[in-house]
């Protein structure tokens, strides 16, 4: 891999074309003197890395190309055209509230859309109500103890875009920093106060309940996807059930965590289009015909006078079901 982008550079960056053949065939032939006389080790116990490296180019093929496709159904809303919806169903008194505040982990980084499957969430699946709705990024950064944040309120007091940046050698305790930014929302009157009507303590604080709401992409029975795409999104799903929960990831173990599932928006398959009929005649409204077709007539008789016996029995349709003695 070296000589290789070694080579690359000398001819594409350095233009240096004789120079980059002759580096090539130079080390081109040692190197490949050293990968026959390693090919000697394969049945002696080296076919166990070449499995081994199958399988990790295996998981990350599935994982970027499921990722890749995940994006490309991916679909940003503006939220000006959704906000007013937002904030009906903030103050909607005929829907139970869900939370004081709302949060929404997303990978989305911008300040003014949303991701689709987010709205979809909140509004066409049974809708959620909360005091705030918290929308949260995070980014890791090179440096390795960031701890900054930014918050868009889209001008409202109920909406908020959150992105928290942190150092890559710095724990993701998202919910000890979340709870810290909006207590500066709420110092700086940004956000009106959550006040408890039930507390253990007693000063119950100015900041009301979270609730972590992540969303996990499904594919259903309808999406029309090509047969090495779908296998690939099965595989992707597979793997991800096996690579623990995003909420011990961010540090919400601890927290009320709501895990739903989205179906993967893409080309969805054509259902064919039912046509109305007429209902069809049931098997009480046979002739007697019919019924001799499918009853012999001796059975029929037999059928009938039982049916007459078992009348007399229990008194007919308005029987109370007393004993025979007690008549």
């Amino acid at each position: 891999m070296t000589s290789t982008l070694l080579v690359s550079y000398l001819a594409g960056v350095r233009n240096k074309p004789v120079l980059a053949a002759l580096f090539a065939l130079v080390f081109g032939a040692i190197e490949m003197s050293f990968f026959i006389s390693c090919c000697t080790m394969f049945f002696d116990g080296g076919y166990v890395m070449i499995i081994l490296s199958a399988a990790l180019f295996y998981v990350m093929f599935v994982w970027r190309r499921g990722t890749a496709i995940e994006r490309m159904q991916t679909v940003f809303l503006p939220v000006s055209e959704y906000k007013n919806q937002l904030g009906e169903l903030s103050r909607d008194p005929d829907v139970p509230l869900l939370a004081d505040n709302l949060v929404f982990l997303t990978n989305d980084s911008s300040f003014d859309k949303l991701d689709r499957d987010i709205l979809y969430s909140i509004l066409n699946k049974r809708p959620k109500r909360a005091r705030a709705y918290w929308f949260l990024n995070v980014q890791v950064t090179d440096e390795p103890h960031t701890l900054a944040y930014t918050v868009h309120d889209f001008g409202t007091d109920f909406l908020f875009k959150v992105q928290i940046r942190l150092g890559f050698k710095v724990n993701q305790r998202v919910n000890a920093y979340l709870r810290q930014i909006v207590s500066d929302m709420v110092a700086a009157k940004r956000l009106p106060e959550q006040q408890h009507r039930y507390s253990i303590y007693r000063n119950s604080g100015a900041i009301g309940d979270f609730r972590f709401c992540m969303i996990r992409k499904l594919l259903g029975t309808e999406t029309e996807l090509s047969g090495v795409d779908e296998r690939v999104m099965h595989a992707k799903y597979s793997i991800r059930g096996f690579c623990g929960n995003a909420a011990r990831w961010y540090g919400l173990e601890n927290s009320s965590v709501i895990l739903e599932y989205v179906p993967l928006f893409t080309r969805v398959r054509q259902v064919p289009h039912l046509t109305y009929e007429e209902p069809h005649v049931t098997l009480s409204e046979l002739t007697e015909d019919d019924e001799d077709d499918i009853i012999s007539g001796d059975t029929h008789s037999i059928i009938h006078a039982s049916a007459a016996h078992t009348k007399e029995f229990i008194g007919g349709e308005t029987a109370s079901f007393r004993p025979r003695d007690e008549r």
